[in-house]
């Protein structure tokens, strides 16, 4: 207490004023800082009995004001695994971008589940399917890819389109898990990339919103029509016209010149086809569903036992980066020192730059190693996930057919027979 008076004694008495009101500011802002829980309302809700969200879980609400719901496909996301000039896999940029194929094909399939989970939150659109690719017959069209993932940070880019190929927005997103996620239990068994998948699903809902009617109805009339002319193109294509965007670019659009009549009879024949075709890819869901349920327990366990190792190799590598950046200027200063001096001085600071250098180098190499080793041991537990596909079993004019191979592969079977079975009916004589 004695050295505190003599400490203020020594002040002078001009400044004796400036630090006690710096004090004394100082203890009013430490008290206004709120120790408060954030509850702002109790009691029961006149309104009816409601659920608390529990905390940490708020999540944005959704108000659609429209009688147009549009249909989206998400194709499965590009795993954004690079390829050379002849299409293969580039095997070299695979190890240089710490990517592991089985991984990201597994995610690709996974990601577009989890963009379509979070967009049926949203309420705002009408059926919503994951398909094999974006020839799928829909309204809308959400496309992802994969730029970048490693059980901490994901990045993922998105193009939204609809059917007349006009592209809605194109947006990046990226989402890091934090070090502290799995310290909750209530976590345990919860997606810790979810922030991005909300993030995509309102950053869709924001471009849907901006969409009048009359325009909705216009993407639902092409999207029904570009499916007949799969068919039959001379029928239905004429309804249809493809313009370029613009002068430089080669970015298609269609537009409507006409429809034709409901009761056309080639029209009935194709919504036949195209309802088979909306069952398969609905029973698709089922098998995509239970491929998530499979690869859940093995996947949480690869993102949970990883997110440290991951949280460490980018820090190591930014460490390696420093080391590096280091050793280089080392280098640099040691040849300059040495060049431009010839003093027994100059010669003894080129050899301590030039050891620094050589201590720089021999710690990134020794960082370089540590994260070699535990890039193996994500290597490891990657490669105990893989994606599964099964037959899928469909009947069509009372004929039972087996579609085999991956989902594209089965999708595109199917629309040859559907095709076949279409030009059976318009001409009648005709045989299988």
């Amino acid at each position: 207490m004695h050295i505190f008076t003599a400490i203020i004694a020594a002040i002078p008495a001009a400044k004796r004023w400036l630090v006690a009101s710096v004090t004394l500011l100082a203890l009013l802002l430490s008290g206004c800082q709120t120790t408060q829980t954030n509850v702002n309302s109790v009691g029961p809700s006149i309104a009816g009995p409601s659920k608390t969200p529990e905390l940490g879980t708020a999540q944005r609400q959704f108000n659609y004001n429209s009688a147009i719901f549009l249909d989206v496909a998400i194709p499965v996301f590009d795993p954004g695994i690079p390829l050379d000039s002849r299409g293969n896999i580039d095997d070299k940029k695979v190890a240089d971008e710490d990517i592991w194929p089985q991984v990201r094909r597994l995610e690709a399939n996974r990601f577009a589940i989890d963009t379509k989970k979070a967009l049926a939150v949203t309420k705002s659109f009408g059926a919503i399917n994951v398909t094999p690719d974006a020839s799928a017959s829909a309204d809308v069209y959400v496309l992802g890819k994969i730029n970048y993932s490693d059980t901490e940070t994901v990045k993922i880019s998105v193009r939204v389109m609809d059917a007349t190929n006009n592209i809605w927005g194109e947006k990046s997103f990226e989402h890091r898990v934090g070090e502290a996620f799995y310290r909750d239990a209530l976590r345990k068994d919860q997606n810790p990339y979810a922030p991005i998948f909300n993030d995509i699903a309102a950053y869709v809902y924001d471009l849907l919103i901006k969409k009048p009617d009359t325009e909705k109805k216009a993407i639902k009339q092409v999207s029904d029509l570009r499916y007949a002319a799969m068919y039959s193109p001379e029928a239905f294509s004429p309804y249809l016209v493809s313009k370029r965007k613009s002068f430089t670019s080669r970015q298609t659009v269609f537009q409507l010149t006409g429809a034709p009549s409901p009761q056309d009879p080639m029209l009935q024949r194709v919504s036949l086809l195209q309802n088979k075709d909306e069952l398969f890819v609905d029973q698709l869901q089922d098998s995509y569903e239970a491929f998530y349920a499979e690869t859940d327990e093995a996947y949480l366990k690869y993102q949970r036992e990883t997110l440290p190792i991951a949280a460490d190799i980018r820090k190591k590598k930014a460490e390696r980066a420093a080391q590096q950046l280091v050793a280089a200027g080392g280098a640099v200063l040691g040849i300059m020192l040495a060049k431009n001096s010839g003093s027994a001085a100059g010669e003894l600071g080129a050899i301590a730059a030039g050891a620094a250098a050589v201590y720089s180098l021999s710690k990134a190499i020794e960082t370089n190693q540590q994260v070699s080793a535990q890039r193996d041991v994500l290597s490891e537990m990657g490669q105990n996930l893989d994606i599964k596909v099964t037959p899928q079993v469909v009947e069509l004019n009372d004929q039972t057919i087996e579609l085999k191979g991956t989902a594209s592969e089965q999708y595109t079977q199917l629309r040859q027979r559907l095709l076949e079975i279409y030009q059976v009916e318009a001409t009648p004589d005709r045989q299988l």
